[in-house]
Parts: structure tokens; sequence; C-alpha cells
């Protein structure tokens, strides 16, 4: 029995140990994917065609340019604003799914966003496409980030309108 307990006891301080050289999920620290950054993602905003009341108005899209892999953990913070006026603000959908991606080179991470991109009869939009609004796009966990500029399908700049103070951000896909 004491040999038996010592085994046993023995294979534990083993597997104690190989845990402790390894991440909680039993990956090695040294392979862990950094963070994505703003200098290694391409940033595109595409306005979407349609209006029906459940479809989002637009398709944000980050593509890993680098040439390592990197870990996108989070939803990005997007701002649409005119100088120092009006603005409107990105946050996850209500029961968006958690962004937890590792994004290959060459590979893209896509959102749709939901807004209301025209204003109701007789109302107006917090962020007027008459001024030529500014798109600000930051990756999850990073200080900078970068101008993007709202494209049609074809690739043609558009205006940016928003006619809320909010650009929900949908779960995203990979492609």
């Amino acid at each position: 029995m004491a040999r038996r307990t010592l085994a046993v006891s023995a294979l534990g301080l083993a597997v104690l140990l190989g845990t402790a050289a390894c991440g909680t999920d039993g990956s090695s620290s040294d392979t862990r994917t950094d963070r994505c950054r703003t200098s290694q993602l391409a940033w595109k905003m595409t306005r979407l065609p349609g209006r029906r009341q459940d479809a989002p108005a637009a398709a944000l899209s980050a593509e890993n340019t680098g040439s390592k892999s990197c870990a996108f953990d989070g939803y990005p913070d997007i701002d649409v604003y005119v100088g120092k006026g009006p603005s409107a603000d990105g946050k996850p959908k209500k029961g968006a799914t958690p962004v937890d991606v590792e994004l290959n080179p060459g590979h893209t991470v896509e959102f749709p966003l939901f807004y209301d991109a025209t204003a109701a009869p007789g109302g107006g939009c917090e962020v007027s496409a008459e001024y030529d609004p500014r798109i600000s796009v930051v990756p999850p966990h990073a200080e900078d980030g970068s101008l993007v500029e709202m494209t049609d399908a074809k690739g043609r700049h558009v205006r940016a309108q928003v006619c809320g103070l909010d650009i929900e951000l949908g779960s995203p896909r990979l492609r």
C-alpha cells in the first residue's frame, strides 16, 4: 500500500510540475500568440445595401496583414464623429458572442454593424453624412487605432451617417 501511495504521489507531482510549466489551458507560455496590434491590421468598413429593420447597415472587417498570427480577443472600439462635435460609439450587441479568435496572416475577422443609417421621417441624424464624418477603429486592448474610410460594396467612398448614438457590433465571423 505504501508503494502505491508513493507512486500516486509521484505521478501527481509530475502532473503539477508539468501544469506549472504550461499555461492553465495546457499550452506552453512560449507559444502564446501575441494580441493583434494596429500595425498588423488593415481595417475596412463597407456600407451594406438594403433596409430591412433587422439587417446590419454595414460590416467592419480587419485583415491580418502581418507575418505572424495574432490573438483578436474582444470587440474593437469604433467611433464615428464630426470633429469635436456629434459622435456615435460602438458597443457589442446584446447577446453577441464573445470574441477570442486566432487571426492568421491573410485572414479576416468581420463584424456586422447595426445602426440606423437613415433618418426617420421628420427626424435628423446624430452624425450626418453632410459633414463627411471620420471613422476611428481601435483593436481590442490597444491604445492607438486607425482612421477607416467607408465604402460601398464596389469599393467606392461613401459618407458615413449614423442616426442614433450607438453602433452595435454583432458576433464576428472569420473569413
